[in-house]
């Protein structure tokens, strides 16, 4: 994955192989920060911005556990899947009607909504 702004958590030291490979490939197609930044400026400029009139904003948010725990073990427990896909803790419901997380989320699922 290209990484422009890398965090404090570091897996590996210096540049792999395929960091360089990834770098290399966007410039071989064109793609440099002022051309990213140019075509940013133009769809602005025609309405189809970030924010633009018309337009729909969408608000996400990533919790990121690396190393940490599968999604079917907190927030997609798939409780009716067979055993082999489905995680290993029971279900409990949020706040929000017809979501469930894991048992292991119970403060998480009440803060929901």
């Amino acid at each position: 994955m290209l990484n422009l702004f890398p965090g404090t958590v570091r897996t590996c030291e210096g540049v792999s192989r395929r960091n360089f490979l990834q770098v290399g490939a966007l410039a071989g197609l064109g793609v440099s920060l002022p051309h990213v930044l140019a075509q940013q400026a133009q769809a602005k400029s025609k309405g189809h911005g970030h924010g633009a009139k018309g337009g729909s904003d969408v608000n996400c948010i990533l919790i990121w556990t690396q190393g940490g725990t599968s999604h079917h073990d907190t927030f997609d427990p798939k409780p009716e899947a067979p055993i082999s896909v489905k995680g290993e803790y029971g279900v409990i419901d949020t706040a929000v009607s017809g979501v469930q997380f894991t048992e292991i989320l119970p403060r998480m699922a009440q803060e929901l909504g």
